[in-house]
């Protein structure tokens, strides 16, 4: 990890279990991409939007106490996201609803009484096989935790995508 990614908001509103009602804390990585496994990178194409690129990551996060257990132990019902209309052509696009993962991977959700076809971005297949690796490298000695080198930040708006990047803004 590098630090905080580009729409870092620790700020979002949350659900009263403390998940996020959207992004949240994201990263910025960094990686080689000569050095990357083939399996975990996909190019992909989001129509309106334009291409980018997926990749499988691990982290490993460190059961210090119950309470980072009882966050660990939240359920797929319990996890929401927001449902965007990206068909709408402009930057900041209307929220339509909140969905759990375990709807989007039943694959249907309902939409203003209509059934429409979904999918998370993520796989649980893949995302599986990436622990697994990742508990066998901590299991050899090979991934190895260290300290932080500085938190994130806890108190920081979302920062808009305008050109100059000067705007920020805070959303309730």
């Amino acid at each position: 990890m590098a630090w905080e990614g580009t729409q870092h908001f620790p700020l979002q509103q949350r659900l009263p279990n403390g998940t996020p009602i959207g992004p949240a804390a994201t990263l910025a990585l960094i990686g080689d991409a000569k050095q990357m496994e083939a399996q975990w990178v996909r190019g992909c194409y989001f129509k309106g939007f334009g291409p980018s690129l997926m990749l499988g990551i691990g982290l490993a996060l460190p059961v210090l106490n119950e309470q980072v257990m009882v966050c660990c132990a939240i359920g797929d019902e319990d996890l929401v996201a927001p449902v965007m209309d990206f068909s709408i052509p402009r930057r900041v696009r209307p929220s339509l609803g909140l969905v759990s993962y375990a709807q989007l991977k039943r694959g249907k959700i309902t939409l203003e009484g209509r059934s429409v076809r979904v999918a998370p971005l993520s796989s649980r297949y893949l995302a599986n096989q990436v622990a697994e690796r990742l508990k066998d490298w901590v299991d050899g000695g090979c991934f190895t935790l260290t300290e932080p080198v500085a938190a994130l930040p806890k108190e920081r708006g979302l920062r808009s995508q305008n050109s100059d990047g000067a705007e920020f803004c805070l959303l309730s």
